[in-house]
């Protein structure tokens, strides 16, 4: 098996497993919203996101979605399509410079 199918087979994997556990997701997980009361932020600019609260009625895509289980899963895969695209362009870059050389 080639190196491109294997990458195909674990991403299809990844973007399944994300969508089947993605619904579960706690929307406060490590608290923010609590800090951010606390410091007297809470509602403010620092506070409105793209991908605020998962879903919550702050965030662009609760408001382009109303479902929150799916307004979940399309944050999930906004994130997961931004931090593949983070680490595919360097690798792609690097890649370009080797065959050049």
């Amino acid at each position: 098996m080639e190196n491109r199918s294997k990458i195909l087979i674990g991403s299809i994997f990844i973007v399944i497993l994300m969508l089947t556990l993605s619904p579960f997701a706690d929307p406060n997980p490590d608290g923010l919203e609590s800090a951010a009361g606390e410091g007297n932020y809470e509602g403010s600019a620092f506070d409105l996101g793209f991908l605020t609260d998962y879903g919550s009625e702050d965030s662009l895509i609760y408001q382009l979605i109303q479902n929150d289980m799916i307004a979940t899963i399309v944050s999930g895969l906004i994130g997961v399509i931004i931090v593949v695209c983070l680490f595919s362009l360097p690798l792609l870059f690097l890649r370009i410079k080797k065959s050049n050389s």
